[in-house]
């Protein structure tokens, strides 16, 4: 099969790989003990080996720093949702039992779930000093110190506040070595894509046109042809199986050889971080996997593809599944 995105990285070299090894042996019977089929460089077929052994590390690699995010994603969000309603209570408070003071002007509107880190560290940092501040000098009437739901304090909300910002920064980092980490892998594969093109070229010259060696080349590329259309998935978690339940919608394309179901750790979905689920027949429709989901409070997200007998293809809308 042609590259058709990270997924098929691997799969496509393989290809190449038993491809390769067959006209090692042909010229072997050729021109006798010890030839090989070299390009320029040298490289051969070991060189490839190689290439291909530094590629699979490279995604291992990136697949550990995607979790490493998803992690951290996860962690930020379950420090956020307490602290977002604290500050919810702490407007309230503020607003009905200091109604009359000057601190209700000095409020700002409580950041959104969604908003980025610095609206948040901005937002809390604004309210830890007017919270301390009412707690310093307190209106008339009112008797201090101020407290929230379960008596909580300002002191604890500075130690909250600081450990969330802890994670905001980890999950930068981590958000940045994944990007270093996807470059590096892409330059593997770019240096590899060039070397199996620089292959086709020369076993084409090397080699009569019916000859089955030339018949039989792994194609680098699909051929040309329309991209078919995307069918509808759904999904859920399946408590009693403990496995995703995926399900689509069927492609009436004539084209149609196959589908393939892929994952990916980043959110949203992105196909240059996505890995390859299954390779299921024309016909299936449904498939129940916990690949990606290896435990509790694991997220994962998926698409189906269509894949074309040209090996064009196009995914799906994607489906993120919880695991409780």
């Amino acid at each position: 099969m042609p590259f058709s995105g990270p997924s098929s990285y691997l799969t496509t070299i393989d290809e190449f790989v038993g491809h390769w090894t067959d006209v090692d042996a042909e010229l072997v019977l050729i021109g006798g003990l010890g030839a090989e089929l070299e390009l320029t460089g040298p490289y051969a077929l070991t060189d490839l080996q190689a290439h291909r052994t530094e590629l699979a590390a490279k995604m291992t690699t990136l697949e550990t720093e995607l979790n490493d995010v998803e992690t951290l994603r996860g962690q930020r969000d379950n420090q956020k949702e307490p602290l977002h309603e604290f500050m919810r209570q702490f407007n309230g408070l503020v607003r009905s039992q200091l109604r009359d003071s000057s601190f209700v002007a000095a409020l700002r509107d409580t950041v959104h779930m969604n908003d980025n880190p610095g609206k948040w560290i901005t937002a809390m940092d604004d309210i830890a000093n007017l919270w301390a501040d009412i707690n310093a000098a307190p209106p008339a009437g009112f008797t201090g110190p101020l407290l929230l739901t379960g008596g909580y304090a300002v002191a604890t909300f500075v130690t909250d506040i600081a450990a969330l910002k802890t994670t905001f920064e980890d999950l930068s980092h981590a958000d940045q070595h994944v990007d270093q980490v996807l470059q590096e892998r892409e330059e593997i594969f770019r240096a590899i894509r060039e070397r199996l093109v620089q292959y086709r070229g020369v076993v084409e010259a090397s080699f009569a046109p019916d000859h089955a060696l030339v018949l039989s080349l792994p194609r680098v590329y699909p051929l040309p042809g329309h991209t078919p259309d995307a069918v509808v998935l759904s999904g859920v978690w399946n408590a009693g199986t403990m496995m995703a339940d995926l399900s689509w919608t069927a492609s009436a394309d004539a084209d149609l050889d196959h589908y393939e179901v892929r994952r990916s750790s980043s959110d949203p979905y992105n196909s240059n971080t996505e890995v390859m689920v299954e390779s299921v027949p024309a016909g299936t429709l449904a498939l129940s996997t916990v690949e990606g989901l290896p435990g509790s409070g694991s997220t994962m997200r998926y698409k189906v593809y269509v894949v074309l007998n040209t090996s064009n293809e196009k995914g799906s809308n994607a489906v993120t599944i919880n695991r409780p």
